[in-house]
């Protein structure tokens, strides 16, 4: 097995403690990252949707999604940067798409057009273009709305992880060096 000699994290809800090594790998991934406070308010309203990723006892990425009414919005995802490209991001993508997919969500994720290594990821998970909005977070800021397509209806297995997945990838991140849009034409 090619993963056989890569540590596997332990993937687990997120605890107040943890907000502090969130911080810091939003603050090493994002260009503009959510601030402690921030990431403090959403714990206190969302504290049960998010999800860590821990190695030997650190924290080495999280998401978090918002649920409400049947749908779930994956709103930030990160692995730190030392680790990328070892199927630790996929792997954490698969845990929240196994959680979401439990309780019945439709999953959505928004991505910069640019931003390939985030759009090959979640398409690999089984992420489909659903739509582009040019001004999603205001002018200059477009964004394409991803769906999660269940395969077959199935639920997705969770331990899922290959050697070779992007990982770390920052969902909104402005970046126009990544090349062509994913978009299919208009």
């Amino acid at each position: 097995m090619e993963n056989a000699h890569v540590p596997q994290p332990v993937y687990r809800p997120a605890r107040l403690a943890d907000l502090h090594d969130i911080a810091d790998i939003e603050a090493g991934v994002f260009p503009e990252p959510y601030l402690y406070l921030m990431l403090r308010q959403l714990f206190e309203l969302h504290g049960s949707e998010w999800l860590v990723a821990e190695l030997d006892g650190a924290v080495i990425g999280y998401a978090l999604t918002l649920e409400r009414g049947g749908r779930s919005v994956l709103f930030t995802f990160a692995v730190v940067e030392r680790l990328r490209c070892r199927g630790y991001g996929r792997s954490l993508v698969d845990h929240v798409l196994h959680r979401c997919v439990s309780i019945g969500a439709e999953v959505t994720v928004t991505v910069h057009p640019d931003n390939d290594p985030a759009w090959n990821l979640f398409k690999r998970a089984g992420f489909v273009f659903e739509a582009h909005d040019d001004r999603y977070f205001g002018p200059g800021e477009p964004r394409d709305i991803l769906r999660y397509a269940a395969r077959n209806g199935r639920a997705l297995r969770a331990d899922r992880a290959t050697r070779d997945d992007q990982v770390a990838v920052a969902t909104s991140v402005d970046s126009k060096s990544w090349g062509r849009s994913h978009r299919p034409p208009q």
